[in-house]
């Protein structure tokens, strides 16, 4: 039995490890920025206890999101699935061998290039599909080379996605058709100050650059307050203004993303079709129908999606992620779909293995829209399937790991023991987002799922301008670090 002095000192010793868990509780919040929001969510015996803060709490997850994409993706489309780009010809054209039927260089009826939203597609890759026609011994296509993009439906660009990031390369519309991932660059020549700016892109890119607007001022005066604008139309025109500082050396690099694809695609196909020295007497023109009946000829096939899914996840890369969530919609469904539908598509994948994201908001594939929104618990029951069945999914293996590879080779939170390599997860920012979502190998050698979301982060006018110029590591990294820590030491703490 025990006695009362037995119990007294059990009672002491249980005060003083509350007390204790309430201090380290205090000063790990005590480094959590003025203003800001935190989730935590994570679990050491699959999610039969929910250890965490604000668990229950919407936050926008911004590329965490992807890990919802990658997992539906996996399950639904098979990890060797690949997206495939075709070539067509009309019926008539075409022998029941597949040899195209050809008199003196002749070919009677129209061709379609059918684009189903490959993400990596190349300007090399769609030249090679046009090649098959010269090396069968065409020189004129007697009718309309046709592009179709409608593979997809519905608008490029998701529901909220910021409009001053639409001109920047991760914005990049994830249409049917994409070629180069429809993007580019452009170099800014600003020698002499107060003098002329000029203006190079690569050889044969169908875009406009307007530079005459554009002042040269000195750095002093740029980093003053006269900042570089752009502005860009629906003709993939693009024209500067502001100012830009003197470049004696070198010239000011930038990548821009493409705003009409279609156009973009035309342009780029009429080149490559003429440089083949093929004659297209009804021109290169955009349908979303097939025109007649037309019989695949040759195609083009993506990386696998196992592939695809490692680049997006470790560099985090949206138009991957977007153009995977439209084609999970679209095969889904068996229509074109838009985001909406792809939405629902994955909802019903995740559903159907018992994965539920309840209320949670999914409006794209990437986490761009600042109206997605999920809760850490919601999040950590994805992670936890993704545990559970990693041997046969293998998705584990396509995230970052901290100090090694991709958004998390140098994350400052992350590059020291006992988080040096032992935290593999999904970055997500935003403005004023930061967040991660994985797996923390602890102190005991298990793996432990973990979400930890960081919102409403808000900075004062320096401290904003030393972020952007990359003068100091992000002021909520000690928090990150002190709770990914406390995970890794096993300590159990949540809201109560």
């Amino acid at each position: 039995m025990l006695n009362l002095k037995t119990i007294t000192l059990t009672l002491c010793a249980a005060v003083m490890l509350t007390s204790a868990h309430a201090d380290e509780i205090s000063e790990i919040n005590a480094k959590m920025p003025s203003g800001a929001s935190n989730g935590v969510a994570y679990s050491y015996d699959d999610m039969a206890t929910v250890y965490g803060q604000n668990a229950d709490i919407y936050f926008r997850p911004a590329s965490t999101q992807k890990v919802i994409t990658a997992l539906a993706g996996l399950l639904y489309l098979g990890p060797n699935y690949q997206i495939k780009t075709r070539l067509l010809v009309n019926n008539k054209s075409i022998s029941s061998d597949n040899r195209l039927l050809i008199k003196n260089g002749v070919l009677d009826g129209d061709v379609e290039l059918e684009f189903r939203g490959d993400p990596q597609l190349k300007r090399t890759d769609v030249k090679n599909l046009l090649d098959t026609l010269k090396k069968a011994g065409v020189s004129r296509i007697n009718g309309a080379l046709y592009l179709n993009y409608g593979y997809f439906n519905g608008h490029d660009y998701a529901e909220g996605w910021s409009w001053d990031d639409l001109s920047k390369c991760f914005t990049a519309p994830p249409a049917s058709i994409i070629i180069d991932g429809n993007c580019t660059s452009i170099q800014l020549h600003a020698p002499t100050l107060g003098g002329k700016v000029t203006a190079t892109i690569p050889p044969k890119t169908p875009i406009t650059v307007d530079t005459s607007e554009l002042e040269v001022v000195t750095a002093s005066e740029f980093y003053g307050g006269c900042t570089l604008d752009l502005q860009r139309d629906s003709h993939n025109v693009y024209r500067f203004s502001g100012c830009i500082p003197v470049q004696k050396k070198e010239a000011l690099g930038l990548s821009v993303a493409i705003q009409d694809p279609n156009e973009w695609g035309q342009k780029i196909v009429s080149g490559l079709i003429s440089d083949l020295g093929i004659t297209v007497t009804g021109g290169v023109k955009l349908t979303r129908k097939s025109p007649g009946v037309q019989i695949q000829y040759a195609s083009y096939l993506s990386q696998p999606l196992h592939v695809m899914l490692k680049r997006c996840l470790l560099k985090s890369v949206n138009i991957i992620a977007d153009s995977v969530a439209k084609t999970i919609g679209t095969v889904y469904y068996n229509r074109p779909a838009n985001y909406y539908m792809s939405s629902i598509a994955i909802r019903n994948i995740l559903k159907k293995h018992d994965v539920y994201l309840g209320n949670a908001t999914i409006i794209d594939g990437s986490g761009l829209s600042p109206h997605n929104l999920i809760t850490p618990r919601q999040m950590l029951g994805v992670l936890e399937y993704i545990k559970l069945h990693n041997s046969e999914i293998h998705l584990m293996e396509l995230l970052p790991v901290a100090g090694v590879s991709g958004t998390l080779g140098g994350r400052g939170s992350l590059m020291k023991a006992p988080l040096l390599k032992n935290v593999t997860a999904k970055t997500g920012t935003l403005d004023g987002v930061s967040n991660l979502a994985g797996f923390l190998k602890d102190s005991k050698g298990n793996t432990v799922p973990f979400v930890y979301f960081m919102n409403n982060l808000s900075y004062d006018e320096k401290t904003r301008q030393m972020l952007q110029a990359r003068r100091i590591s992000r002021p909520h990294y000690p928090h990150e670090r002190m709770i990914l820590e406390a995970i890794y030491n096993n300590r159990k703490f949540n809201d109560r």
